[in-house]
C-alpha cells in the first residue's frame, strides 16, 4: 500500500519514515527498489532495530522536526513496524520535550491513522494465544504481548481500516470480517483492497483523526454508551451486549465459568468486575480472540474510610457519576462487562453469569467476612 500511494501521490511532495524491527530494513529497501521516491524532491528516513512506539520514540521526534524544518514537504507518511502500538506513536505528536526543545504540535498533526488488515490470515491470527516472541516478531526484553491483543489495539484505535487481500477470500468470509471489524470499531471507515491499491485521497489529507475520539472509538466502549446494533453486523450473527450487576462474583464459580464454560463465539470482551473474596479491588477483564487478561484496575471508592473518601471525591471530575450509581448495599462496586461475538446466546450467557454471582444464601458468609476460596491469581 505504501508503494502504491508513493506512485500515485497526485502532485504531493511526500516524506516517508519507515520503521522496522530488523537490522536490515526490508520495507525501506522495497520502497527504494521500486523507485517510488525522487531523491531530488523527496526523502526516505529509515529507522531500524527498534520500535518507534518505545525505543525509537525520541528519534522519531527528532526526525519529524528535521523534516518539517526543511519546509519542502506537503505530507509525511509514517509506516511503523507491525508490532508497534498506535497510541504511543500518536501521543508523540502532542508530546513536549522542553529539555530538547521539541514540540511536534507546533508544525505537525496526525491527519489519518490507518490500519491494514490481512484478510487471508486474520481469523487464524485472531484465534491464537501466541505471543509476539513465539513467532520471533519481537526480541525486546520483557515483551510478553500477545498477537491478538496487538491486532485489537491497532484496529480499535484506527480511523481508517484497509481490508487487504480480499482477492484471496470468498464473499461470505469478507462479509463476516467486515461485520466483525465494524463491531470492534464502529466509527472507522472500512476500505476493501487488493494488493494495497487504495485511492490516495482515502488516506491523505482526510482530517479524519481526532485523538480524543480515537481513545473512545472501540466497540466495547460504544456498547457501554448504548451503541447501535446495525443490521449489517447482525446479518452475520455479530452481536453485543453489556452485563451489569452490582453483586460480587463468587470466585470459584466465576473462575470455572471463564476457564471451562466461556463461549467460543465471544471475539471481544472488556470491563470491570469484583469478587466476594476481594471486596476492595476493582478488577479488569480483557479478552480478544484466543487471549484473555486479568489485572487490577484500582480500588472501589466504597472500600475507603468515609472521611478519606470525602476528601478525595472533592477533587475527582466524575464525582457526580460515581455518586449517581451508588448502591446502598455495595457502594460503587459493579460488574460491567461488554461482550462482542458471533452467534452468542445473550439470554443464556446472562443466566450463566448470574449463576456465578453471590447468591442470597451466601450473603451471610460475605457479611461475616468468612473467607471464600479464591483460585484467581493473587498478583492481579
Amino acid at each position: 500500500m505504501l508503494n502504491h500511494i508513493l506512485h500515485n501521490k497526485q502532485g504531493l511532495k511526500v516524506a516517508v519514515i519507515v520503521n522496522d524491527m530488523s537490522e536490515v530494513n526490508v520495507d525501506a529497501r522495497l520502497v527504494n527498489e521500486q523507485n517510488a521516491l525522487s531523491r531530488t524532491e523527496e526523502k526516505l528516513v529509515e529507522m531500524s532495530n527498534g520500535c518507534i512506539c518505545c525505543t525509537l520514540r525520541e528519534d522519531l521526534m527528532i526526525e519529524v522536526e528535521k523534516l518539517a524544518n526543511e519546509g519542502r514537504f506537503d505530507y509525511l507518511l509514517i509506516e511503523s513496524t507491525g508490532i508497534s502500538e498506535p497510541v504511543p506513536v500518536a501521543q508523540t505528536f502532542s508530546f513536549v520535550d522542553d529539555e530538547k526543545g521539541i514540540d511536534l504540535s507546533k508544525f505537525s498533526y496526525i491527519d489519518t491513522m490507518v490500519t491494514v488488515v490481512d484478510c487471508f490470515n486474520f481469523f487464524n491470527d485472531f484465534g491464537t494465544n501466541e505471543l509476539l516472541r513465539d513467532r520471533h516478531l519481537s526480541n525486546m526484553d520483557g515483551d510478553y504481548r500477545t498477537i491478538v491483543n496487538l491486532l485489537t489495539d491497532q484496529i480499535e484505535f484506527a480511523n481508517v481500516i484497509i481490508l487487504n487481500k480480499i482477492d484471496l477470500i470468498d464473499a461470505s468470509t469478507l462479509g463476516l470480517l467486515k461485520a466483525a471489524i465494524h463491531k470492534l470499531n464502529p466509527g472507522a471507515k472500512i476500505i476493501c483492497t487488493e494488493f494495497g491499491r487504495v485511492q490516495p485521497n482515502e488516506i491523505l489529507n482526510t482530517a479524519l483523526f481526532d485523538f480524543e475520539e480515537a481513545q473512545s472509538s472501540a466497540g466495547w466502549q460504544k456498547e457501554l454508551e448504548g451503541g447501535e446494533h446495525t443490521p449489517e453486523t447482525e446479518q452475520y450473527g455479530i452481536s453485543s451486549f453489556v452485563f451489569r450487576n452490582s453483586k460480587p462474583f463468587h470466585p470459584l464459580r466465576f473462575w470455572k465459568y471463564l476457564n471451562e464454560e466461556y463461549p467460543d463465539g465471544v471475539i471481544r470482551a472488556k470491563g470491570l468486575f469484583w469478587l466476594a473474596s476481594r471486596p476492595n479491588d476493582a478488577l479488569n477483564f480483557s479478552q480478544a480472540g484466543g487471549s484473555s487478561r486479568l489485572e487490577k484496575a484500582g480500588i472501589w471508592w466504597a472500600s475507603m474510610p468515609f472521611q478519606e473518601r470525602l476528601k478525595y471525591l472533592a477533587y475527582v471530575d466524575n464525582r457526580e457519576f460515581i455518586e449517581g450509581k451508588w448502591s446502598k448495599q455495595w457502594g460503587d462496586r459493579m460488574n460491567e462487562l461488554v461482550f462482542i461475538g458471533q452467534d452468542i446466546e445473550k439470554d443464556k450467557m446472562i443466566a450463566e453469569l448470574e449463576k456465578c454471582l453471590l447468591q442470597d444464601s451466601e450473603q451471610l458468609d460475605y457479611e461475616n467476612k468468612i473467607p471464600f476460596q479464591d483460585p484467581f491469581p493473587q498478583n492481579i
